[in-house]
């Protein structure tokens, strides 16, 4: 967090009766009885983080797991990508009555021993959590899918943390060359080399994403364990919750 946009919440929280301490590098805000509250109940981790899903979450959940709200700091220039990722819909890149669809996480499913999974694909692979097909219509399913169609699926979040080579197509690794080879997990057959994970996807084999899964990351209800402070001209200009 910048200095100039720390001191300005600091001073702002201080001014409203809050009790601003700083541990371990973490700025940490109580209401005294007096307090003037700034709309969301309870004890703050101040914290700064940009639109990205998955710094955004992780700030919020880190705040959630110390029984504080997470006060993001931002700059107006943010403000309105931050608050979009957190409220339309909370944590999620859509929702419909039937399915969500998760934004994805930087990190990698891998493909049991044979390396990271990788699918065929022109764009970003998307997962997306739809009812099961069944006679009971009971429980959920999260799907991958690669440019609209459905490459693997599994039953449960759980699922996901330990995936087998079985569940995907195709698996990359980098080889003793230091390069990227694909391998085409039912024959063995390798279809491909590449010098760079972006060469690889250039030639549609696309490193298969963890999906963010809000509730995975953020203990509690989302729209209740965060507000929003923007900073302008070394001024705290709004605090506003979900």
């Amino acid at each position: 967090m910048t200095s100039r946009r720390r001191r300005a919440v600091r001073g702002s929280l201080v001014e409203r009766g809050y009790d601003v301490s700083e541990r371990d590098g973490r700025l940490l805000a109580d209401p005294t009885a007096g307090a003037d509250p700034i709309g969301v109940p309870g004890a703050l981790l101040v914290v700064e983080a940009g639109p990205d899903p998955t710094a955004l979450l992780e700030a919020v959940g880190s705040a959630a797991a110390a029984d504080r709200t997470a006060l993001v700091v931002s700059g107006a220039e943010t403000a309105g990508a931050i608050r979009r990722t957190l409220t339309d819909p909370p944590g999620l890149a859509a929702r419909t009555e039937r399915t969500r669809t998760f934004y994805n996480a930087p990190d990698r499913l891998p493909a049991g021993q044979k390396g990271l999974a990788c699918c065929r694909a022109d764009a970003t692979p998307v997962w997306r959590e739809e009812p099961m097909e069944g006679v009971t219509g009971e429980g959920t399913r999260y799907v991958l899918y690669a440019d609209g169609d459905p490459v693997t699926a599994f039953e449960s979040v759980a699922a996901l943390s330990c995936p087998s080579a079985a569940a995907f197509e195709y698996a990359y690794r980098r080889g003793d060359d230091g390069r990227f080879r694909v391998e085409k997990l039912r024959s063995g057959r390798t279809v491909g080399r590449f010098v760079s994970v972006r060469e690889l996807k250039a030639n549609a084999y696309r490193p298969v994403p963890v999906p963010l899964v809000p509730e995975d990351v953020v203990e509690g209800y989302l729209p209740e364990a965060w507000a929003l402070a923007v900073v302008e001209d070394d001024r705290v200009v709004s605090i506003e919750g979900a």
